[in-house]
């Protein structure tokens, strides 16, 4: 990655905030960390994110009302979501929704860096189609 992106991680869980954090900050990413929506919320719309993990469910909100969120300071950013082993998550849903990909704790280096590799590659795939329009 050429670029130093700013990366969101969005988890009222600690532990796992933490391991997903200890994974970003080994690449050359700026990692925000918040653990409610309405922090997210905040940060998404004072800076360009991205890259946004976040968890199925915040306290406050979800990740379904992040992606509708109007972004001021630039485009969306990709949506990587975070469960546990054990939450129910609907392929389909999380596709429609436009959903990046789907990481379940415990999170594995390459699983993440995948992610980022992912959102890297449709961002490079979107930036001729801006500079033609």
């Amino acid at each position: 990655m050429s670029k130093e992106w700013d990366v969101l991680v969005a988890s009222g869980n600690f532990e796992h905030r933490r391991s997903l954090i200890k994974i970003l900050e080994e690449l050359p990413l700026n990692v925000i960390s918040v653990s409610t929506f309405q922090q997210a919320e905040e940060v998404l719309s004072r800076q360009h994110i991205s890259l946004l993990f976040s968890d199925q469910r915040l306290a406050d909100g979800s990740y379904k009302q992040l992606l509708n969120h109007p972004q001021s300071p630039g485009q969306t950013p990709r949506v990587v979501l975070t469960t546990e082993e054990s939450d129910p998550v609907d392929p389909k849903e999380v596709a429609e929704c436009g959903v990046l990909g789907t990481l379940r704790y415990p999170f594995q280096a390459t699983d993440v860096e995948l992610q980022i590799i992912r959102a890297a590659h449709e961002e490079q795939e979107e930036a001729p189609a801006m500079v033609t329009q």
